[in-house]
C-alpha cells in the first residue's frame, strides 16, 4: 500500500509541538513583552519534530512493506491510507485536513492519545480511530486497500508489541520533507528525538496527560536495543546528539545503569538530553549518566508552594532537596531546564511570585514558565468542565489561562508569563552563567 502520513499544524508566530505534553502538544507562546517574544522566536526557528508516535508508525509500516511518505500538506496525489497525527494545539486545523482528504476518497486513519480521548470531531470529518499506541497496529500490518476501506469507526492492536520488537521509528523518510531543527536543545550538534521507555506512575496524571498516551505502568526498552538504535542514527544520518523524550527517565535505577554499561562499553561518543524527576537522579546516577554523555537535564519543580503542589496532588521532595540536586548535577557539568507552572487552582498572585522568585534562586541553564491546563481525559478535567472559557482546542496551548481561575485572570497570567521570563534571562546572574557556559 501507499501511505501518507499527513502532519498539519496551524500557521502561528510561535512553535507548534505535538511531541510535547504526552502527545496533546504545545505552543510555546511565552509572554508579550520583549523577552518572551525573543525566546518565543528562538524556539520557532530552533525547534522541530513530529510526534513520535508517528514516526514510529511509519517505520512499522514500512518494516511491513508498504510505501510510506510524511508530508505537513495534503497536495492531491493518490494514497491508500492517510494517517493524520493528533493533537489538542492543532485540532482544527487536523479536522479539516481530515475533510479534505477523505472527500478525495482516501481512508483517513486519525492517530495520538489526543483522538483517543477526543473522538467525535474526527469521526464526524470521516476519519476512523486507531485506538492505543498506533505503532502497536501497524506492526507487520498485512491489510490491503480493500482491507482497510472496510476498516472502522474504531480499530486498534490485539496485543502490545514488545518495545523491543518495534521498528525503528522511520526518521529517514521525514527527514525527505522536513528539516531537522534540533540542534538548539544539544548546542548545535545534530540530533534526534528517541525513547527508551514508556510510561508514568507518579501522581500527578490528575492533571498531567503523558499516562492517557502510554499509560502508569512503566515498559522499558533493552538497553541493548536503545544503543543500537543510537548508534544506527550515528551511522546513517551522522547524529551524535539524542534527546529522550521519556515521561520519566532513570526511573529504574538497574536499567539506567545497566544502559550506561551498554553505551559504554559500544565504544560510541555521543551526548544525550533526559526529561526526569529530580528523586530520581541520586548523586552517583548523574555522575555515571554523564560520564557516557548526559548533558542536560530537563526537570518539573512546577511551583514553589507547598501548599499548592499539595491541592494539585503532584508529588515532589523537598525544595531545598531539589536545589541540592541541581547544583550537584551542574557541578558535575551537566546543564538543567527548569520548568514551572502558574494558575495551578490555589495559586494566587503571590504564590506565582514566590515561584519566579525561587526560579531565579536556582538560576539554572534554562527555565521556563507555562500555564496549568486542566486537560481533557485527566481526572481533574471533569473539575473544570463547565468553567473552559474558550471553544478552541488550540487555545489550549498551556501558555493561556483556558478557564475561569478563582484568583487570576487570563491577563494577570500573562503579566506573570512576561515577568517570569523577563526576569529570568535578564538576571545578571545568569547572563554571566550563561556566558561562562557557552566556553567550558
Amino acid at each position: 500500500m501507499k501511505v501518507l502520513i499527513l502532519d498539519v499544524y496551524p500557521d502561528r508566530p510561535y512553535r507548534i509541538s505535538k511531541d510535547t505534553n504526552g502527545g496533546y502538544g504545545t505552543a510555546n507562546d511565552y509572554g508579550d513583552t520583549l523577552i518572551p517574544r525573543m525566546l518565543r522566536f528562538v524556539a520557532k526557528v530552533g525547534l522541530d519534530w513530529p510526534p513520535l508516535y508517528s514516526v514510529y508508525s511509519a517505520g512499522a509500516l514500512r518494516d511491513a512493506g508498504h510505501e510510506v511518505e510524511y508530508s505537513r500538506k495534503y497536495d492531491g496525489g493518490e494514497y491508500d491510507l492517510c494517517l493524520l497525527p493528533t493533537s489538542i494545539v492543532a485540532h482544527e486545523t487536523e479536522i479539516e485536513a481530515a475533510r479534505e482528504v477523505c472527500k478525495a476518497g482516501i481512508p483517513v486513519a486519525a492517530i495520538g492519545p489526543f483522538v483517543n480521548t477526543m473522538p467525535q470531531p474526527y469521526l464526524d470529518a470521516g476519519a476512523f480511530i486507531v485506538r492505543g499506541e498506533p505503532e502497536m497496529f501497524f506492526h507487520k500490518f498485512s491489510m490491503t486497500p480493500d482491507d482497510v476501506a472496510r476498516l472502522g469507526p474504531y480499530c486498534s492492536s490485539d496485543k502490545l508489541v514488545d518495545l523491543d520488537d518495534l521498528a525503528y521509528p522511520a526518521w529517514d523518510i521525514v527527514l525527505k520533507n522536513m528539516k531537522s531543527k534540533n540542534r538548539i536543545l544539544s548546542f548545535g550538534k545534530k540530533s534526534l528525538p528517541m525513547l527508551a521507555t514508556r510510561g508514568c506512575p507518579y501522581s500527578c496524571a490528575n492533571y498531567c496527560v503523558y499516562p492517557l498516551q502510554q499509560g502508569n505502568k512503566v515498559r522499558s526498552r533493552s538497553p541493548e536495543k536503545i544503543v543500537a538504535e543510537m548508534k544506527h542514527w550515528n551511522d546513517t544520518l551522522g547524529v551524535s546528539s539524542f534527546i529522550f523524550r521519556d515521561p520519566v527517565f532513570s526511573i529504574n535505577r538497574k536499567h539506567t545503569m545497566k544502559f550506561c554499561d551498554v553505551l559504554e562499553e559500544s565504544g560510541l561518543k555521543v551526548q544525550f538530553l533526559v526529561e526526569t524527576h529530580l528523586k530520581n537522579v541520586a548523586d552517583d546516577l548523574g555522575q555515571r549518566l554523564y560520564d557516557v554523555g548526559l548533558r542536560t537535564v530537563y526537570v518539573g519543580i512546577e511551583s514553589a508552594t507547598e501548599e499548592v503542589m499539595d491541592d494539585a496532588k503532584r508529588f515532589s521532595i523537598e525544595l531545598s532537596e531539589e536545589k541540592a540536586r541541581i547544583r550537584q548535577l551542574e557541578k558535575i557539568g551537566v546543564n538543567v531546564k527548569t520548568m514551572f507552572i502558574f494558575g495551578f487552582p490555589t495559586d494566587t498572585l503571590e504564590t506565582c511570585r514566590k515561584t519566579i522568585d525561587f526560579a531565579k534562586e536556582l538560576c539554572t541553564t534554562f527555565s521556563a514558565f507555562s500555564v496549568f491546563t486542566p486537560y481533557p481525559g485527566t481526572p481533574i478535567f471533569a473539575e473544570y468542565a463547565d468553567r473552559i472559557t474558550t471553544s478552541r482546542y488550540e487555545d489550549f496551548t498551556q501558555w493561556k489561562l483556558v478557564f475561569e481561575h478563582p484568583k487570576l485572570s487570563s491577563r494577570e497570567i500573562r503579566t506573570l508569563l512576561d515577568s517570569g521570563h523577563s526576569e529570568y534571562y535578564s538576571n545578571p546572574r545568569w547572563m554571566i552563567k550563561f556566558i561562562r557556559n557557552l566556553f567550558h
